[in-house]
């Protein structure tokens, strides 16, 4: 299946200028059902995102840590871009249900020092992972997102 874009929240865009987003070197990843509402742009922490997943079957509520986070320069002068290693959740003993959309945001200490980054909708309709298969989520060649 083939994942939608990474799209920007509002705040993220004005938290990665500022730098506060761009300073962390610890980022997670959290799935989400239809009825969440991570597809609303003027959310801003991950507290405000409804709908995660039920803890269960290999999916942890606190979410995925990504791995091999990288900010480089992209193409022209103009881009940067945030790229990872792979994410993968596999269900065991049971199924991983009614996914939907994925949540990259920055870990913190507080409540609002966990800021959310980029969403994507991963399919059109809510899928479940059944037990012994796996979700991975790969970023494309040129990362997981860019800003031009």
């Amino acid at each position: 299946m083939a994942a939608g874009a990474w799209v920007f929240y509002n705040k993220a865009k004005k938290n990665l200028f500022n730098g506060s987003l761009l300073s962390s070197s610890s980022y997670r990843m959290s799935l989400y059902t239809s009825a969440s509402n991570a597809a609303t742009v003027t959310l801003s922490t991950i507290g405000s995102v409804t709908g995660e997943l039920t803890e269960a079957n290999g999916y942890s509520s606190s979410g995925k840590a990504i791995t091999g986070v990288t900010w480089t320069a992209g193409a022209s002068a103009s881009e940067y871009r945030f790229s990872s290693s792979a994410s993968f959740w596999s269900a065991n003993a049971g199924t991983i249900a009614n996914v939907k959309f994925a949540v990259i945001w920055v870990t913190g200490a507080s409540a609002g020092a966990r800021k959310i980054l980029v969403r994507s909708t991963l399919s059109t309709a809510q899928f479940s992972i059944t037990a012994g298969n796996r979700l991975t989520i790969t970023p494309s060649a040129n990362g997981i997102f860019e800003l031009n």
